[in-house]
């Protein structure tokens, strides 16, 4: 029987553009921006997401789907940083929709094991999308982060 699991949510809504926030997403100059310190992206499926980052630290990905200005998600390699992954995999979905004339952009996390030993990880990876997020608004109000068609 697998054991249960918990994930995390966060979300903003924003006139920027699908476009705009796909580009914060798979831009490696773009997410250095408010995301990850280093990042490197391979955009496709199959291809690798991997940021350090310090709200973060070190994260490295697979791609498992990718549908430009929609969704990206991603499957993660576990890290040395975390306690052991004995079962299950640790998936980020980032989602980009529309609502009322806004765009919502949105990481729903799931995977994370019920453990204490998990819960400091799951604190960080809340805390740390609350920031993320916060810092890539702010970027966007600044238009620091342009449409690709700018």
């Amino acid at each position: 029987m697998r054991s249960l699991t918990k994930g995390y949510m966060q979300g903003f809504e924003t006139t920027a553009s699908a476009a705009t926030l796909w580009r914060a997403l798979v831009e490696p100059e773009v997410l250095a921006l408010w995301y990850g310190d280093q990042a490197i992206v391979e955009p496709r499926v199959g291809g690798r997401h991997f940021a350090v980052s310090r709200l973060f630290g070190r994260r490295e990905a697979f791609i498992e789907r990718f549908e430009p200005a929609a969704r990206l998600q991603l499957l993660f390699e576990p890290s040395p940083e975390w306690p052991p992954l004995t079962e299950g995999a640790l998936v980020e979905d980032l989602l980009i929709d529309e609502h009322k004339g806004l765009r919502m952009m949105r990481v729903m996390g799931s995977g994370i094991p019920s453990g204490a030993d998990w819960a400091p990880v799951l604190k960080q990876l809340k805390t740390g999308w609350a920031l993320a997020f916060g810092l890539l608004q702010t970027r966007l109000r600044k238009g620091e982060i342009k449409d690709p068609a700018a």
